[in-house]
This record gives structure tokens, sequence and C-alpha cells, in this order.
């Protein structure tokens, strides 16, 4: 296992997740891509791509600095989420897709949130689903 992607929007759950990937990729020495799929409420005018973001997008992905710099890259892409993660998943040959098990705006008694459940099911790759009760 060469490349871990994991989905990032700065929810505890996927802190969780950005955790557990940085472990992993301690482990088996794999690179650790973090993506945050900039929404439309996000956009700012003239900043279509999101860099407004980047701060929070550091520190929502702050684990991945225990890894070498050559090891981590952090992607903000405009778009969905399950796109956004599909596209780079197909960009970079991951071999491991890692969410957290509810977003940010997730709302409800659902278990999983709408992104890590069509993940599961549509993504071209393994995917970890992140408990929430994940140490």
């Amino acid at each position: 296992m060469k490349t871990i992607v994991v989905g990032v929007d700065g929810s505890a759950d996927a802190r969780r997740a950005v955790e557990w990937a940085t472990q992993l990729a301690e482990q088996i020495d794999a690179r650790v891509v973090a993506v945050h799929a900039v929404g439309l409420l996000e956009h700012e005018r003239g900043d279509p791509g999101g860099a407004h973001l980047r701060p929070q997008f550091g520190s929502w992905t702050a684990a991945l600095d225990r890894l070498a710099p050559d090891r981590v890259e952090r992607r903000l892409i405009a778009g969905e989420p399950v796109d956004a993660l599909g596209a780079v998943v197909a960009d970079s040959a991951a071999d491991l897709v890692v969410v957290g098990t509810r977003g940010e705006r997730a709302r409800g008694v659902m278990r999983l949130g709408s992104t890590s459940l069509r993940l599961a099911e549509t993504c071209v790759c393994p995917v970890v689903i992140v408990p929430v009760n994940h140490r």
C-alpha cells in the first residue's frame, strides 16, 4: 500500500479519520493525500478553489505533520465530496480511502453520513470508515 486518501471536513469524525490514516501511514510508510471538497457555501468571490480555507485545513489535518513532508499532500477541491474524493483516488492511484462516520453537517439518528455511505457503495478501492468511538 503506497497511497492513502483521507476525506476532511473539519468534523470530529474527520479528525479521527485523519489520525487513523496518519497512524497507518506511519506503520507502513505510506503517503497520505488529505482532501477537502470546497462546497458552495464555502466559496468566496474570486476564490472558487478555496485558498482562504488553507489555514483551517492545516489545522484539521495537523496530525499529518508527524509524517515527512514528501509523504503528505493537502488538496482543496471545488465540488461535492464523493466526486472530489473519487477524482483524487483516480489521480493518485490510491490504495485506500479513509473517512469519518459522519461529516460536519450530518444530522439525525443515521449512523453513517451520506458521504461515507456513498463512498462505501461506489469507490474503486477499499474504504475505511473510522468509527465514532475510535481512539
